[in-house]
């Protein structure tokens, strides 16, 4: 592949359109999809315009952090968040914010984005590029990681939120009792019966009467003897004894 494609490429994939020839400016190109997302670099917590003074349960504040070069790079050009031996990503850009731009600093001078060394931030990746080579001393930022939950968290939750079964598919009752680990307003229950139609067995979602017994137990009554199927959700995992 040549540069000048690996070029046409990369930029249309920015622009939001799809890449058929060289010969094509972006415009001339239909739309397409830009990238691909993993479910955990989609962030779900709301980030303030403002950045929190000191460090939050979704914002930590990096102040005076030093970074480390990275040595495959010559002449100092590339420098990058680290701490503990565990690589920092997830910077927040100044989209969220202009006040979430990064500070620079050099023996704690603050190197302006026009300074001729030329500093570029990557906020995915925690990593401090030059164009040219910065002035002799440590590298140290002021900057801003999001730390709250990614969509791939949410759905772990939510899965473990969740508890599914069928009681009395082999001898049907008309009454069943669900014990969760939850109080009663921090649950939701979905109850389907197993019912018949013309010779037809299907699960039907019914409203039936829910009978509180405590606040760990609901007892459900039914009017006749069915199996029924259930879906518990909760802010925890729920535990289903019959």
């Amino acid at each position: 592949m040549t540069d000048i494609t690996k070029i046409n490429y990369s930029q249309k994939k920015l622009v939001g359109k799809q890449h058929t020839w060289n010969n094509k400016q972006w415009f001339e190109e239909e739309d397409g999809i830009v990238l691909y997302q993993h479910a955990k670099e989609i962030w779900i917590d709301h980030v303030p315009t403002t950045p929190p003074s000191s460090s939050t349960n979704i914002v930590r504040k990096f102040t005076n952090f030093t970074l480390k070069e990275d040595h495959t790079v010559q002449n100092r050009l590339s420098f990058y968040a680290e701490e503990n031996g565990e690589r920092i990503r997830g910077f927040i850009p100044p989209s969220y914010g202009i006040n979430y731009t990064v500070k620079v600093f050099v023996d704690g001078n603050q190197i302006p984005t026009s300074h001729p060394s030329q500093p570029l931030f990557d906020y995915t990746n925690g990593i401090l590029s030059f164009e040219n080579t910065p002035p002799n001393g440590d590298i140290t930022i002021i900057a801003y990681q999001y730390v709250a939950r990614t969509f791939s968290q949410y759905l772990d939750a939510e899965d473990r939120s969740v508890a599914r079964g069928i009681l009395g598919a082999d001898t049907p009752k008309l009454e069943y009792v669900i014990q969760h680990n939850m109080a009663s307003f921090d649950i939701d229950i979905t109850i389907y019966v197993f019912d018949e139609v013309d010779g037809i067995n299907y699960w039907k979602k019914d409203v039936i009467p829910l009978i509180l017994m405590d606040e760990n137990r609901v007892k459900i009554q039914l009017t006749e003897e069915h199996p029924i199927r259930f879906i518990v959700k909760s802010y925890e995992t729920p535990s289903i004894i019959n």
